[in-house]
């Protein structure tokens, strides 16, 4: 009896272990659409209204609340150079994705790869 409620109990976690782990990428795939309306609105927010880099994050907070939840559980780190607003999204410590404001397509898709939390692309631009 004892045997198979430890059988029983082992079946359930590899089980569980299983279902996390499509539901992790299956999050991460949802993700994708949010951060493109992100870094639309990030590079708005710097190019447009003129908020500095420091304080795009709380002005995305405060004025677009619902994308920013969708965002509760990453660290958002946005950057602005050569024109280029660059957002990296990573959950701890690890990057996930990076995107360049200039196209409609995420730019640096890292999670199959386990990278720091930094941004990796260097002087960034949209000319090809």
């Amino acid at each position: 009896m004892r045997k198979i409620a430890y059988s029983t109990l082992f079946l359930v976690f590899i089980i569980g272990s299983f279902t996390g782990c499509s539901l992790r990428s299956e999050e991460l795939v949802e993700l994708k659409p949010d951060l493109k309306n992100l870094t639309k609105r990030a590079n708005s927010a710097i190019e447009r209204r003129g908020i500095p880099q420091a304080k795009v994050k709380v002005f995305l907070n405060k004025n677009y609340p619902i994308l920013m939840e969708n965002f509760k559980d990453y660290d958002i780190q946005i950057k602005y150079e050569n024109g280029v607003t660059v957002v990296l999204i990573c959950q701890e410590n690890r990057a996930l994705f990076e995107d360049l404001s200039c196209d409609i397509r995420i730019d640096y898709d890292y999670t199959n790869e386990n990278l720091q939390c930094a941004f990796y692309v260097k002087n960034p631009s949209c000319e090809e």
